[in-house]
């Protein structure tokens, strides 16, 4: 009596145990359909699948590999993929697109790490397509606050040293950082520090990030041209780059001229770089990056000259001043600008 009872014990354990191995190595759904939950102590994978040559072109029913752990997945109608419950470590990744005629495969190794998960977007080159074996990457190094973008750019380059054009990499996020489009735009998503990651062909590039928790508006350059003008005045051209992750409305950059006799001249900006600045998510006029710019018409000298003719320059300052959508305030350095005097006449020669 006792030893059937263990009989069957053991046999539904076995069982069990078989049912569990079968879900653990078998494939998962596309797009993350089926997918299980993460389990403590995995890694998960997500991202999309697009044509490099066109990022609108979404890959399905393409085939994510990760070699070494006998796990797959394919990706949905849209691209998209998740492929959770994987071992961590760093792997190397291979997605084949056996249902295209014009797109072959792309590959990269990708660090996964234990109960985060990686973001890939992988960008398939088109069949024919020289392999390209070297990225330029631009920025290498950033830091940026908490929910804040930047748009990273490169430029693929073949064997023998050529261009190739309108072509995008496989970008990959580590370290839990945050997420990037195909197009290349990264969000920061959570406090620490990470990489983003270029493959395409033969080559990688590859550049740290540093999300920091929300600081001030962040004031990277500041600059007028010229700072000497003759006695008749002229315009002066100011401009500065802001980046901050809450955001910057336009009507809340601001340079002031500090002209003399005590006269404060305040000046609005305006972005400069409209397509290739980052907005705001959902909201108009602001900005996350962007360059901004204002000219200024400062007038002419007007200090009464000495006796002797000589008219003595006037003096400027100009500064920016910045505040955030969470109400941060940031202001740059005083840039000083000179009108210049009229010089006393020449003496004139003896009669």
């Amino acid at each position: 009596m006792h030893s059937r009872w263990a009989l069957g014990w053991l046999t539904g354990l076995i069982v069990v145990i078989a049912m569990i191995g079968l879900g653990c190595e078998g494939g998962d759904g596309g797009g993350g359909d089926g997918t299980p939950s993460p389990m403590t102590g995995t890694a998960t994978l997500s991202g999309t699948v697009v044509a490099a040559d066109d990022v609108q072109t979404k890959l399905g029913n393409a085939l994510i590999t990760i070699e070494g752990t006998g796990r797959q997945g394919t990706s949905a109608a849209n691209g998209t993929f998740t492929i959770a419950n994987l071992p961590a470590g760093t792997w190397t990744v291979n997605v084949q697109t056996p249902q295209s005629a014009e797109y072959g495969s792309a590959t990269a190794d990708v660090p996964l790490a234990a109960n985060q998960t990686t973001h890939v977007n992988f960008a398939v080159l088109p069949i024919g397509t020289a392999t390209p074996t070297q990225i330029l990457l631009d920025p290498t190094n950033v830091t940026i606050d908490l929910n804040g973008r930047v748009t990273y750019h490169t430029q693929l380059v073949g064997p023998t040293q050529q261009a190739l054009s309108n072509l995008v990499p496989t970008w990959v996020v580590s370290g839990g950082v945050g997420t990037i489009t195909p197009q290349g735009v990264f969000t920061a998503s959570t406090v620490g520090s990470g990489q983003v990651q270029a493959f395409a062909g033969d080559a990688m590039r590859a550049g740290t990030v540093v999300v920091v928790a929300p600081r001030p508006p962040q004031i990277t350059s500041f600059h007028l041209t010229p700072r000497s003008l003759p006695a008749t005045g002229g315009d002066v051209f100011i401009s500065a780059a802001i980046a901050d992750g809450d955001g910057v409305f336009v009507n809340d950059v601001t340079v002031e001229i500090f002209a003399p006799g005590d006269n404060i001249i305040p000046l609005a900006m305006q972005v400069t770089n409209p397509q290739t600045a980052v907005p705001c998510t959902g909201l108009s006029n602001c900005w996350l990056d962007a360059s901004f710019g204002v000219t200024y018409r400062v007038p002419a000298n007007d200090n009464q000259p000495s006796p002797d003719g000589v008219q003595a320059e006037e003096n400027y300052s100009a500064r920016l001043t910045v505040r955030d959508t969470s109400g941060m305030t940031s202001q740059s350095p005083f840039i000083d600008f000179t009108v210049q005097g009229i010089d006393a006449p020449p003496e004139q020669p003896p009669i």
